[in-house]
């Protein structure tokens, strides 16, 4: 709260650049009446009330004050309710004191008669769980924990006697208020405040430094640090209301199904052998096992820790157990039951629509998923079954490739004179409410097998899941749609399923997943006609979905026009059409949030860089509550784990940020750097940047697209709709010229700045300055530490050629003066290397220099 000297009252560049900074500081205003009276009768807004967690306001407001203030006193009342910890009763089964010998000792020692005798899957599951539960019962049994929340771990018998006399000091100085007493008193503080401290670092660092990675993670989700895997379910909704919400669902009707599958029936199956199980081997099994990390535990109560102890005992039954699955073609009935936990998608969640599920499957039936889907997969790649331009759960694709692609194709437009539409479909629960029927369907299309398509049917059908809290589960109850949340199979079939969808789309589009984009270009003239594809291909979207069971929510589906300033300028947006979709009609807005990346109409990225600056700046703020307990490498693993991702997810995409936008990611890489090393709001940074070799942003974004460019390059499956823009120039020419050999890149011909920064000109750019050894590395890992290191080298090469320069120059009006004389040497110098790869950005150039100047100079204008 304050007087920000800024009227908000109304809108001008100042009061805008305001809300701009707060709101890339994660910070909302509150709203307030006038409060600052002027002389001349003119009421301006000058004091603010700016919070982080409005939903936390219980009031606030603002009392005039004419006795002595021109300014309203403003006032602010927070609802805080500490969380009170309910004692909890789990089950849990400790392998602290486990002898790991005797286990393995007697697990090899196992009879396996009548599971192997048994022609039922279901009885050899059941007879695997019981002989592993029996096993563990013995070494590792389950035992009832009450779980409580203790005091602070820190405060211990010595703290406590501290804190004591503090009190005691305290009720002394109450009695009598003598200035010994106080005195005395601050010395008891001061000293028990001190102790507390130091026992708080010391049990962080005990913590930390003696532990594991992910003990470490785990350590640090006590402190609200990361992603949090649990919480207190407090809500007064029951698990068998929860349950019901999460399994309802309005399947299609049988009329509408039989005219789909026939439909599917009449189409002409590829031309391709069809799709059959082969044997599993015991080497597949094991790599499958120790790939999986996820360590929740199934109904069956069997775990992935309880498998890996005794693996090599194992092998051969489970080899028998998924082998007999396969070609029986049954899925086992227990591996078809699933614990779902509600996670609140609300902080005080009251309705059963407030929780989405996290399924947990048993482990093993993990296991058999990923053997089939292994085998599934090289079938639908090896025929390019799946369409190409479907990024979802596909090596070598992602979201940054499917962004890529978009954002490519609109800059193309925008060089020709032209705007983009496009518009984000928005499927509901799509994947919960896949028919079954029409699935093997589509399958059967695919030519898989019928004694494959058996083990579907047994797959898909008959599941049942129960809400699960701690102890508490609700009734189990029936799945009749969709494919099984958390498998591992589920992607992959859903990608099959909506394969079709674009069979009757006329637009460009984009799939990853479930996230379907269509796109339309036109010129300013023919925007309408543009809107009118658009909606055509809307319209056979709603069709589609009636006919496979898939609903569109059209209040979540969104739409842009997308180009440059001046084609925007023309553009009449009252005369244009409506986008709709089955009559509901999808407004345009200025900006869409697009697979995690904001696009804003102009494709200037202020929207994304604003964006960011909000996630990155409210995670610095939870962590700098640590910051005086966390040691050096714990805190720079937070920034490399948590805060850096943000910043760095797409930033290919939009390699063509402005000055400022770069600046603004820059301070943002400055305050982690200040974090890491506990410095000073305006302490300096380029040494201690170096410290932890982290680039520059500039430099960093750079790194990127070379990597980027280099999975394409490199990757097994790359997308296909990305590889066409590379060419090595050997294939671009019929003579044999020296460069043939050299790994070149031919440049795609462009002719706007627009095209010239996007990723495609830029990264060939950077590729072919790069030296002939860099790019001979096939190895992804090996190239991105080696570009990184020449990086860094190249930096230090500067740094040092920097510094003479500047020791003998002056400041103020010659600065200008030395940096043009210094570009100038280094264009003859022997740093001519570097200089070709940063002439296309002059501005790199003077980051550079700028960056460096500080750390001579010392000028504190160059933070």
């Amino acid at each position: 709260m304050g007087d920000f000297n800024t009227d908000l009252a109304v809108h001008s560049p100042r009061s805008c650049k305001l809300l701009a900074i707060v709101e890339s500081a994660n910070l909302q205003v509150l709203p307030l009446q006038a409060t600052h009276s002027n002389s001349d009768g003119k009421d301006t807004w000058l004091d603010l009330i700016l919070t982080s967690s409005p939903t936390l306001v219980s009031s606030h407001g603002q009392y005039p004050a004419p006795g002595f203030s021109h300014h309203d006193l403003i006032f602010l009342s927070y609802s805080l309710s500490p969380p009170k910890s309910q004692p909890r009763l789990m089950s849990i089964r400790s392998f602290k004191r486990l002898n790991l010998d005797q286990l393995q000792k007697d697990a090899s020692e196992l009879k396996w008669d009548d599971f192997m005798a048994t022609p039922s899957i279901d009885d050899k599951v059941r007879i695997f769980n019981e002989t592993i539960l029996n096993l563990y019962d013995i070494h590792a049994p389950v035992r009832k924990v009450k779980m409580k929340r203790p005091p602070a771990p820190w405060i211990t018998r010595g703290v406590r006697m501290y804190m004591r006399r503090r009190d005691r000091a305290f009720r002394k100085f109450r009695r009598d208020r003598c200035d010994d007493n106080w005195a005395s008193y601050k010395i008891a503080r001061n000293r028990c405040n001190q102790v507390i401290r130091n026992a708080k670092r010391r049990y962080f660092l005990h913590n930390i430094s003696s532990s594991s990675v992910a003990n470490i993670w785990k350590f640090l989700g006590t402190l609200g640090i990361g992603k949090q895997r649990q919480y207190s379910f407090q809500s007064a909704i029951g698990l068998d209301d929860i349950n019901a919400h999460f399994t309802t669902s309005i399947p299609l009707d049988y009329q509408s199904t039989r005219r789909t599958v026939e439909f599917l029936e009449g189409l002409s199956p590829p031309n391709i052998d069809p799709f059959k199980f082969s044997t599993v081997s015991m080497g597949e099994i094991k790599k499958i096992i120790l790939s999986i990390r996820s360590n929740a535990v199934g109904h069956d109560g069997v775990s992935r820790q309880m498998i890996v102890l005794i693996l090599d005992c194992l092998l051969p039954s489970l080899q028998h157990l998924i082998n007999s699955s396969l070609s029986s073609g049954t899925f086992p009935v227990q591996w078809r039951k699933a614990f779902v936990i509600p996670l609140p998608k609300v902080s005080n969640p009251t309705l059963p629509t407030h929780f989405r599920p996290i399924s947990i499957l048993p482990f093993l039936s993990k296991v058999l998923e990923a053997c089939v889907h292994n085998q599934l997969s090289q079938f639908v790649h090896k025929n390019g079954l799946i369409n190409s331009l479907q990024s979802g759960f596909r090596p070598g694709h992602s979201t940054v490739s499917a962004l890529l692609k978009v954002t490519g194709d609109i800059r193309a437009g925008m060089e020709d004179t032209k705007v983009t539409l496009l518009a984000l479909v928005d499927f509901s629960n799509a994947f919960n409410t896949v028919s079954h029927e029409i699935l093997l369907s589509i399958l059967s299309y695919l030519m898989i097998s019928p004694e494959v398509l058996k083990w579907f049917t047994s797959y898909l059908r008959g599941r049942q899941q129960s809400v699960r809290i701690d102890e508490s589960s609700s009734s189990w109850r029936d799945l009749d749609t969709g494919v099984p949340q958390g498998g591992i199979l589920s992607p992959l079939l859903f990608s099959l399923f909506i394969n079709l969808i674009t069979q009757s789309l006329q637009c460009s589009y984009h799939l990853y997943a479930d996230d379907l984009q269509l796109y339309s270009q036109a010129t300013v003239d023919c925007v309408s006609e543009a809107v009118r594809r658009v909606n055509g291909d809307l319209e056979a979207i709603c069709d589609w979905s009636g006919r496979f069971g898939l609903t569109v929510n059209p209040t979540k589906c969104q739409a842009i026009i997308i180009g440059s300033p001046r084609l925007l300028g023309r553009l009449d947006f009252s005369s244009l059409p409506p986008v709709t979709y089955n009559g509901a009609i999808i407004p345009l807005s200025p900006s869409v949030k697009n697979l995690g990346l904001y696009m804003d109409s102009r494709l200037d990225w202020a929207v994304q860089v604003l964006n960011v600056s909000r996630k990155v700046t409210g995670s610095l703020r939870a962590l700098y509550r640590f910051k005086n307990f966390l040691p050096f490498k714990i805190k720079l693993m937070l920034v490399q784990a948590l805060i850096l991702p943000i910043m760095d997810y797409g930033d290919v995409c939009y390699l063509d940020l402005n000055a400022d936008l770069l600046n603004k990611l820059d301070r943002l890489l400055n305050n982690c750097i200040r974090f890491i090393f506990n410095l000073r709001k305006y302490d300096h940074v380029s040494t201690y940047r170096s410290e932890i070799n982290l680039l520059p942003i500039r430099e960093r974004r750079n790194l990127h697209a070379l990597t980027a460019l280099h999975s394409i390059l490199t990757c097994p499956t790359p997308p296909s709709y990305l590889t066409q823009y590379f060419k090595y120039l050997h294939s671009s020419h019929d003579k044999d010229l020296r460069s043939s050999n050299n790994l070149l890149l031919h440049c795609p011909t462009h002719h706007s700045s627009l095209v010239r920064s996007s990723f495609v000109v830029q990264s060939v750019q950077l590729w072919n300055s790069l030296p002939l050894n860099v790019r001979m590395i096939t190895d992804r890992l090996t190239f991105k530490i080696k570009e990184d290191q020449r990086y860094l080298i190249q930096l230090a090469r500067l740094q040092d050629v920097v510094k003479p320069e500047w020791r003998n120059s002056g400041k103020g009006t010659n600065t200008l003066h030395n940096i043009n004389h210094l570009y100038s040497r280094l264009k003859r110098s022997q740093l001519d290397g570097l200089y070709k790869l940063y002439k296309y950005d002059f501005q790199l150039f003077n980051y550079t220099i700028d960056s460096y100047y500080e750390i001579v100079q010392g000028d504190t204008k160059h933070g």
